[in-house]
């Protein structure tokens, strides 16, 4: 009885203490369902949570317990992935991977500690659901106040809008590399080339001869872009004078976004989550998925305009700050590829960065003007700069894993080290190792890399003060080194955040050695290469008819091409295809052909090599023992027209000359050495 007594009394001093601090539980619920929304004048279904585009922000602070309740009322499986967070392996929202996904009609709760600050946001992993509006925001704050305080935050959701089904945007890229060019006003012609002058002329060739296409900024034509679901929104009762943290997250499916601010330059104080020293800047490229935290000021009486543009130049989005006359954030104008090198990078005034903390110009006696004179223009991460050391314990045993970033621009298939999920091991680790990833980009593309459960330091030249990140953009034809502490365990997703390059192959599982709990199999299904895609199109021309049916996955094609003349003359060749490379893939097959009367069908093996000047080599034996040289290419000579030719050894040879109507029909004219010359319509499906 004693014994309980004491006990008792202890634990009324144990609750009493004011040194105890009980956990709070935050609780959210949500229902993930259909919508028909209208952006652009188009009703289109679409995907939301708690019926909202974007999904409600979930806040809590460090320390809190987060549990949160999705409801699947949709037709379809969901999921949610918790996008740089750290928390337990099971609650990371990777369906078939970390956590099984939430199948139509049920529900998942997800429950996990809060133990660190910061803007974050959640997305759907399953399908390209994201695309279609499963994303939200994420911002836990810290116990006591920020580094860096404001008058006022908001949370500022940048997105892009497609009224397409994003499936059959998918479909598109796979049919035609430029399928979105013509729509966005970006077809790099040889007309616009030689208008630019020597200089474009000059890269367009160098570019060629190393085997790289036209420069590529974005692949998909948006319809609009969106800042918390609208093209243009006004934050409320903000003064002049008043200071502003925008908490700012690119939830673009496969768009990267400039902002600049109409006030003067932003303050930038974290970045993914994690705070860095103060500096100003004029003008950020935010990769995506990244998020950024600035702080802005309303100098002066007006409404000041922050703005988000599409790097592609296509479109932007606002949010507008203060009350009275409209002041325009800086016009980005429209980047034109053919000027740029193959780096994509942006030259950096590296002069008075470091530890700017410029928040009230006017208080410091600085007019807008010369605090943008003072300013800087951040496009990569050489500004990023941690506060406090975060170097890894020098006696972690080492692990170096070398990574190139390639893909396919004509086929649309992207992968590392030329594998995609379904034909690659995983990257094995073990706990407590300090990995570095070098990332080597080998295409023409920028990609913005992300490791799942961890936070990597970027190796950018701040020594012991490397910002931590989870998610790095890797600029075209460049190499960016990351290293992390392995201190977690069983597997991890790590992929390419572009969301259709992440589907066609950009991905890898991070797994721990004796933890690892991979099921390859399901997670194949799921993020696999191996979906088919099927593509024909029909040539009606006056000497002839012809076409060709295809059906592709990343890595094996089965092709059909025929044609025929109006006299019973035919040639139809069957193969199947294995792509290695973009430069380099075999084929198996056979050829029929019906020529003044004479029939001949043969089996044939061969291989297609791209050589410089984007020459298309095709060296084939047939089984009779004849060998074939072949070459081919097109040009594109405007916006619409583009020229091919193909010729070989046997003496046959092909030119034709097209006008693109649309995507889907063309005005063509050609001439070849059986069937003479004629013009007709050619329908693309």
């Amino acid at each position: 009885m004693n014994d309980m007594i004491k006990m008792l009394v202890l634990l009324s001093v144990v609750l009493s203490s004011p040194s105890v601090v009980w956990a709070k539980l935050v609780e959210y619920q949500f229902d993930v369902d259909y919508k028909t929304v209208n952006f652009t004048g188009k009703a289109v279904q679409a995907m939301t949570v708690g019926g909202t585009l974007p999904a409600p922000t979930i806040e809590a602070t460090v320390g809190d317990t987060l549990r949160v309740t999705f409801h699947n009322k949709m037709d379809v499986e969901t999921s949610v992935h918790w996008h740089g967070i750290l928390l337990p392996n099971d609650q990371d929202g990777v369906p078939y991977l970390t956590a099984p996904p939430i199948a139509a009609g049920t529900s998942f709760t997800y429950e996990y500690p809060v133990i660190h600050h910061g803007t974050y946001w959640y997305h759907s992993h399953t399908g390209l659901q994201e695309q279609r509006g499963v994303y939200g925001a994420l911002v836990f704050h810290p116990k006591e106040g920020e580094q860096v305080e404001a008058d006022h935050e908001a949370v500022v959701v940048l997105s892009d809008w497609t009224d397409e089904d994003p499936n059959q945007v998918m479909h598109n890229l796979k049919k035609s590399d430029d399928y979105y060019a013509l729509k966005k006003d970006s077809v790099q012609s040889w007309a616009k080339v030689i208008q630019q002058g020597s200089k474009a002329i000059k890269h367009r060739l160098d570019g060629a001869l190393m085997r790289m296409g036209p420069m590529d900024i974005s692949d998909v034509g948006y319809d609009t872009f969106l800042a918390n679901g609208q093209k243009t929104f006004a934050l409320p009762n903000i003064k002049a004078g008043e200071t502003v943290r925008l908490r700012l997250i690119n939830a673009g499916a496969s768009s990267y976004f400039n902002v600049a601010y109409a006030g003067g330059p932003m303050t930038i104080v974290a970045a993914d989550g994690v705070d860095v020293v103060p500096f100003d800047v004029v003008r950020q490229r935010m990769a995506i998925a990244e998020t950024y935290d600035v702080i802005v000021t309303v100098p002066d009486h007006g409404a000041y305009e922050f703005r988000a543009t599409s790097q592609d130049g296509t479109g932007y989005s606002s949010v507008i700050m203060g009350e009275g006359v409209l002041m325009a954030a800086p016009t980005m104008l429209k980047p034109e590829p053919m000027m740029m090198d193959h780096a994509m990078h942006n030259d950096i005034d590296h002069e008075n960065h470091a530890g700017m903390k410029k928040m009230d110009h006017a208080a410091m006696g600085h007019s807008v003007e010369e605090a943008e004179a003072q300013a800087t223009e951040m496009m990569e991460y050489e500004l990023l700069r941690s506060p406090t050391p975060t170097h890894f314990n020098p006696a972690n045993p080492k692990r170096t894993v070398q990574l190139a970033l390639t893909g396919d621009m004509e086929r649309y298939a992207w992968s590392f080290n030329n594998k995609v999920l379904s034909e690659s091991s995983q990257i094995m680790i073990r706990r407590g190792e300090t990995v570095q990833f070098v990332l080597e980009n080998k295409t023409m593309m920028a990609h913005p890399i992300h490791l799942h459960g961890h936070f990597f330091r970027v190796l950018n030249g701040q020594g012991d003060s490397a910002p931590l990140k989870h998610t790095v953009n890797v600029p075209a034809m460049k190499t960016v080194t990351i290293e992390f502490l392995a201190n977690e365990e069983k597997d991890w997703f790590f992929h390419c955040h572009n969301l259709y390059h992440m589907k066609s192959g950009m991905t890898r599982v991070v797994s721990y050695e004796a933890t690892t709990q991979l099921d390859k199999a399901y997670l194949s299904n799921v993020y696999s290469d191996r979906h088919w895609f099927y593509f024909a199109d029909l040539s009606v021309q006056s000497h002839f008819t012809g076409g060709e049916i295809r059906a592709e996955n990343t890595c094996n094609a089965f092709n059909v091409e025929y044609d025929w003349n109006y006299e019973g003359d035919y040639e139809v060749e069957a193969t199947y295809e294995r792509s290695f490379n973009r430069f380099f893939e075999l084929y198996i097959g056979g050829q029929f052909e019906r020529e003044d009367g004479d029939v001949d069908n043969i089996a044939v093996v061969g291989a297609h090599y791209l050589l410089p000047l984007l020459i298309e080599m095709d060296l084939r034996l047939d089984n009779e023992g004849q060998g074939r040289l072949g070459f081919s290419s097109e040009l594109q000579l405007t916006n619409r027209t583009s020229f091919e030719w193909d010729i070989n050894t046997d003496h046959e040879y092909r030119l034709q000359l097209e006008y693109e109507i649309n995507k889907l029909v063309s005005i063509v004219g050609s001439r070849d050495d059986q069937y003479d010359w004629g013009v007709g319509v050619e329908v693309k499906f």
